[in-house]
């Protein structure tokens, strides 16, 4: 009986004694900021973080894109509050009227047709900038102010 159990005796304290295995280690992973490639069509590959951040003047990180029918959504993942680009095509007068905020105020002279709208109060403003060209729509939702919004557009349109 004693030989059961310190040889069980013997084999614990190896056990507790054995050198544990070191942890693996996991490179932590940063953000794109190289300027990226245009993609094809209206798509989050035209408008990566990168560009948008650089446009808005904001540190984006990540990107989610969702597709539904002919709206494609783009929302990034940065402090403060949330940013989005939508990319509507096929969009006419008279989806960019039907989507247009009651509030919002006409931005004249700018793409075929535009708008820009804010919401929210001072710390937690959210601007709303739309833009039609054609039958692409582009709307940019961020903190940043309408003339950022306007240039993402432009740059936005260029890409596409």
């Amino acid at each position: 009986m004693r030989i059961p159990l310190l040889a069980a005796a013997a084999f614990l304290l190896a056990a507790c004694t054995s050198t544990p295995e070191a942890a693996p280690t996991q490179t932590p992973t940063t953000p794109t900021t190289v300027e990226q490639p245009a993609g094809n069509g209206p798509n989050c590959a035209n408008a990566n973080s990168s560009v948008v951040g650089k446009a808005l003047g904001l540190r984006l990180q990540g990107q989610q894109q969702t597709v539904e029918k002919s709206v494609t959504t783009c929302r990034y993942v940065g402090s403060g509050m949330p940013v989005e680009v939508r990319f509507t095509t096929n969009a006419t007068a008279a989806s960019f009227a039907k989507g247009k905020p009651e509030k919002a105020k006409a931005i004249e002279g700018f793409q075929d047709e535009a708008y820009e709208a804010t919401a929210g109060g001072a710390e937690t403003t959210q601007h709303t900038v739309a833009a039609r060209k054609g039958k692409t729509q582009i709307e940019v939702v961020s903190p940043a102010g309408v003339e950022p919004s306007k240039k993402l557009i432009e740059d936005l349109l260029k890409r596409i």
